[in-house]
C-alpha cells in the first residue's frame, strides 16, 4: 500500500486527523507529507483546515465531502470560560485576564468589577 492509500484509509477509519500527527504516524518527513497532501486536496479527496493545537499552528485533514463544523480555537472560548469563573468566584477580572498590557489602575473591567462589589456592601 502507498503512502496515498495509507493515508485515505486512516481518513476513512477515523475521520479525520491533525497533519502533524500523520507524517509521525507513517513514519514520513513532514515536507513528504505536506506534497502528499496538497496533491491530494487538489485531487479533491481531502480537505485541510488550519487550526491551532496547543498554541501551535497545524492542519486538520478531513476528506472531502465532510463538512467541518466551524472550531473556535482550541474547541472553547478561554475568555468566555475565565469571565464566567469570575462571575460564579466573585474573582476580579485580573485572576484570568487574557489582555497582555493591562495595568489595573487603569483596567476599565477591574474598575468595574470594584464598582459592583462596592454596590454590594
Amino acid at each position: 500500500m502507498d503512502t496515498r492509500e495509507e493515508i485515505l484509509k486512516i481518513l476513512e477509519e477515523r475521520g479525520s486527523v491533525l497533519q502533524k500527527d500523520l507524517w509521525k504516524e507513517l513514519k514520513i518527513d513532514s515536507s513528504k507529507c505536506s506534497r502528499i497532501l496538497r496533491k491530494l486536496e487538489k485531487e479533491g479527496l481531502i480537505k485541510r483546515v488550519e487550526v491551532v493545537v496547543d498554541g501551535v499552528k497545524t492542519f486538520k485533514i478531513v476528506p472531502a465531502g465532510v463538512e467541518e463544523e466551524e472550531e473556535e480555537e482550541e474547541d472553547f472560548n478561554l475568555q468566555a470560560i475565565m469571565e464566567k469563573m469570575q462571575d460564579v468566584s466573585g474573582l476580579p477580572p485580573c485572576f484570568g485576564c487574557l489582555e497582555k498590557d493591562c495595568e489595573a489602575k487603569s483596567c476599565l473591567k477591574l474598575e468595574v468589577w470594584f464598582l459592583k462589589k462596592a454596590s454590594q456592601i
